[in-house]
């Protein structure tokens, strides 16, 4: 029998060096600025209309930046964050909570069975209250309307 080899390349997930808790501060503290001059001149491609999706392409676009959102769904009301009836927690560290973002961390990647990018999961952990925040504040969106 013959044996097949694969030539498979490597894949890069793009994730910053060092550790873990600095990895997206360090990033964003050295990224190079896009002149404003130049914001129409690049096409960002977001990919999904749920939550993150919609809100990257809405900001990006109130950004000056030519933005294509694409969905696999009918319409792009039919993402599952926003058909869902979902939340969204935060390591918000309420008095005698035990929140913070390490522990949001360790419980978002456990709770996904060790599959999440944690890099890309601490980063989450670390935005999560200004999500809510921003929610909170938005005029006809996110949580104020449960209150």
């Amino acid at each position: 029998m013959e044996e097949t080899k694969i030539n498979a390349q490597p894949i890069d997930s793009k994730i910053p060096e060092g550790p873990i808790a600095e990895k997206w501060t360090n990033y964003k503290a050295h990224q190079k600025l896009v002149n404003p001059a130049n914001k129409r001149r690049l096409d960002i491609i977001v990919v999904g209309t749920g939550l993150a999706g919609a809100s990257a392409a809405a900001t990006l676009g109130e950004m000056g930046f030519n933005v294509l959102n694409f969905c696999i769904q009918d319409s792009p009301r039919r993402a599952h964050s926003i058909a869902a009836q979902g939340g969204i927690n935060a390591a918000k560290n309420y008095q005698n909570d035990g929140d913070s973002v390490y522990r949001l961390f360790y419980d978002t990647v456990k709770g996904g069975d060790y599959r999440a990018r944690e890099a890309n999961v601490y980063r989450l952990a670390e935005v999560s209250n200004n999500i809510i925040d921003q929610c909170v504040v938005s005029p006809g969106r996110g949580v104020e309307q449960y209150h």
